[in-house]
C-alpha cells in the first residue's frame, strides 16, 4: 500500500522552549489522568459480584443491602478520589460514578449485599 502524500521535514531544527514547556505539561496531565481498568478485569469483578449474588440468593440471604447501608457506602465513594463523574451508565443514561478501580458503576455496585469496596472502604453486608 503506498500513499500518495508523504511529507518531507523541510527544515530539521531544535524544539523550542514554549515547544519543550507543551511537552511537560502534557506529560504532567497524562500522569495525574484517571483511567479505568483494562476491559478483563471490570467484567471479572461484575461476574464474581454477580455469581456472589445468585449464590447468596440460593442460600436465602440477602442479595440487596437496606437503603440506609446504601447511602452510606455512597457516601464514602463520593468522597474518594478514585471515583469518576464523566461515566455515563449504559442502563440508566446517567452520569453516575465509576471506580477507576474496579470500574463499577458505584451506584449500582453499592445496592449489593456481596460486593465491596476495591480498596476496603466498605465491606460485604452482614445482617446485624
Amino acid at each position: 500500500m503506498s500513499f500518495k502524500f508523504k511529507p518531507k521535514p523541510t527544515v530539521d531544527r531544535e524544539a523550542t522552549e514554549q515547544e519543550l514547556e507543551n511537552i511537560k505539561e502534557s506529560e504532567e496531565m497524562l500522569k495525574e489522568e484517571k483511567k479505568l481498568p483494562p476491559t478483563s478485569q471490570m467484567v471479572r469483578d461484575l461476574a464474581v459480584t454477580h455469581w456472589r449474588s445468585l449464590k447468596a440468593f440460593m442460600r436465602g440471604k440477602h442479595v440487596i443491602v437496606p437503603q440506609e447501608v446504601a447511602e452510606e457506602r455512597w457516601n464514602e465513594c463520593i468522597r474518594c478520589d478514585r471515583l469518576l463523574y464523566d461515566e455515563i451508565n449504559p442502563d440508566t443514561d446517567k452520569k453516575d460514578g465509576r471506580c477507576t478501580e474496579c470500574g463499577c458503576f458505584m451506584n449500582v455496585k453499592t445496592h449489593y449485599a456481596t460486593a465491596e469496596c476495591p480498596i476496603g472502604k466498605w465491606n460485604k453486608f452482614k445482617k446485624k
